[in-house]
């Protein structure tokens, strides 16, 4: 399901599978499974996978992009409340690299030695 939507999201990635076969990442999903396959292996989990990705990829990505569409898949509030800081916590420390202009360079770091 991830590689599916990774390779959704991110279409015109060129892939190479073991140096024989070229491709674009929306077939990956593909030839992980053809590959799954020739290995004897059954393709019921990799078919699931796709089925899945392509639905969550529809609702998430595609659907709430069309004209009138909503977005069906929302976190739950609860969840939301748990998990997300607020902009105002003080215990909220970025780092330094997420500071506006970047990481301060020239504060207090001089090579010891």
């Amino acid at each position: 399901m991830l590689i599916y939507l990774w390779s959704r999201r991110n279409p015109y990635v060129r892939m190479n599978f073991f140096g024989l076969l070229n491709f674009q990442a929306p077939f990956l999903p593909w030839v992980l499974m053809g590959f799954s396959s020739l290995l004897g292996n059954s393709i019921i989990v990799d078919l699931l996978g796709i089925a899945v990705g392509h639905i969550y990829f529809i609702l998430e990505d595609v659907f709430p992009n069309q004209h009138g569409g909503i977005r069906i898949l929302k976190t739950p509030s609860i969840l939301k409340a748990i998990f997300d800081t607020s902009d105002e916590d003080p215990n909220n420390n970025p780092l330094p690299e997420e500071w506006p202009g970047g990481f301060a360079w020239l504060e207090d770091q001089r090579l010891e030695g």
